[in-house]
């Protein structure tokens, strides 16, 4: 039985979705996915690197996603789907192909970075590959990013693909992994004065982090989005 959730989605997305055909799917690794979609209904929508859609999963409910990149005038996104898991964006990550009906609400603002050109140090994980690489690319940000992987070898493919082969940790029984990432957000830091802290992905390992970095002497204040928890099914 179809949960609320995923009725509201469909009544809802009668009149709030935006409607765009899968143009290309392509495996980047065994553990992602990207997922090329457009359509008339993506032009002109204002969309700024770090915004965030929901794409509607008949049938699954709603998952949020960070799109790569938007071209305002073709109407066109991509997504970087993390096939992580038998969630149900994992599964739709899994079945979707060319010439599928995406429905989706957004862009809606999620992570927004003060204007300037100042450097990105940025914290993140799995979930937040897509992120980087649109502040890297469409932000024109220089972005030094430092994500936890639940599997090293899953994960290279893809980074290399994005230009950032070598920047990750595997996670570790009890977060011991996390003292690593710490020393290298401070060094990170510490070469790049200014720069922006963005902490994303996990919310236990963000609240870590932040301590840590508290603990530092670190003034500035993180631009925190956590996309997900432990214990809960995802975060908006």
């Amino acid at each position: 039985m179809a949960s609320a959730k995923a009725l509201l989605g469909s009544v809802l997305g009668r009149f709030l979705f935006h409607d765009s055909k899968v143009t290309q799917v392509r495996d980047v690794s065994r553990a992602f996915r990207q997922v090329d979609c457009e359509g008339p209904a993506l032009r002109g929508q204002g969309w700024t690197p770090g915004d965030k859609v929901q794409v509607y999963l008949p049938g699954l409910g709603m998952r949020t996603y960070t799109p790569m990149s938007w071209d305002e005038q073709r109407g066109a996104t991509s997504f970087l789907v993390y096939l992580h898991g038998d969630s149900p964006g994992a599964k739709w990550g899994r079945d979707v192909k060319a010439g599928d009906t995406v429905q989706f609400f957004g862009p809606r603002r999620s992570l927004v970075l003060d204007e300037g050109a100042a450097p990105v140090v940025l914290f993140g994980d799995e979930t937040s590959f897509a992120v980087a690489h649109a502040l890297r690319t469409a932000a024109k940000r220089d972005v030094t990013p430092i994500f936890e992987v639940s599997s090293r070898e899953d994960c290279q493919p893809a980074l290399r693909e994005l230009g950032f082969e070598g920047q990750d940790v595997e996670r570790q029984a009890g977060d011991a992994h996390l003292a690593q990432v710490h020393e290298r957000l401070r060094e990170a830091l510490r070469a790049k004065p200014g720069a922006t802290l963005v902490m994303t992905g996990r919310a236990q390992s963000i609240q870590a982090l932040r301590s840590k970095i508290r603990s530092d002497g670190e003034r500035a204040t993180p631009k925190v989005k956590a996309y997900w928890a432990v214990g809960k099914e995802g975060l908006d």
